[in-house]
């Protein structure tokens, strides 16, 4: 389901969006089946190809997940990376299923609704209660980020679960109507927490350290 394109009207809310993630949510087995978001020319480092459109209200850009962020590890604040039990000290795990997005095109300005779904479940000791997830969105053009968002989203695993599904929408993105199909859509966890100025190039911007 990842990937999906909806163009709506001025007057249009977002039912659709709202629809996709929950049957995202709710269908997932916890597989990282949001892997198969990932663009192809992104993993082999080449440069998205860049094609002018006639009618540009048909374009809604693609989203990709850049390996390493489709998933997100909770673990007790003063554990060290390199604790020999890292494992059984697992708290919690979030783990990204599925994104989507829908368009609107206004006069000069293209508005993008980014939703992202997956599932949670906790760590060997079946630890429940409230926890945060950094999110990130991010809009490029070839080496310009045109918007970024990190969002420190509220989880929880009610007690007596242990697991629960999670859903969230990004709906605050508004770029300069493309002339070209070259924009790029970034969505996924965030552990490092670095800001993307605009004079960042994407590239360096939204890579991962592992």
């Amino acid at each position: 389901m990842g990937n999906r394109f909806v163009a709506w009207g001025p007057t249009r809310k977002w039912p659709l969006l709202m629809l996709a993630l929950a049957l995202a949510a709710c269908n997932s087995t916890g597989g990282n089946s949001v892997e198969n978001t990932l663009d192809p020319l992104q993993v082999a480092g080449d440069k998205p190809k860049v094609d002018e459109v006639d009618d540009i209200r048909g374009y809604c850009p693609k989203i990709v997940m850049r390996a390493g962020t489709q998933t997100h590890d909770v673990y007790p604040a003063k554990m060290k990376k390199d604790d020999p039990q890292k494992e059984k000290k697992l708290r919690f795990r979030a783990t990204i299923t599925d994104v989507v997005r829908e368009c609107n095109y206004e006069g000069d300005t293209l508005n993008i609704r980014v939703g992202v779904a997956g599932r949670l479940i906790s760590g060997p000791t079946g630890e429940t209660g409230d926890f945060t997830m950094p999110i990130r969105v991010a809009v490029t053009q070839g080496d310009s980020v045109l918007y970024s968002k990190l969002q420190d989203f509220a989880a929880q695993i009610p007690a007596g679960q242990a697991n629960a599904t999670f859903s969230y929408i990004d709906n605050d993105i508004s770029i300069p109507r493309p002339q070209h199909q070259n924009i790029i859509i970034y969505a996924g966890f965030d552990e490092l927490r670095v800001d993307l100025p605009n004079a960042v190039p994407a590239k360096d911007s939204l890579s991962r350290v592992n």
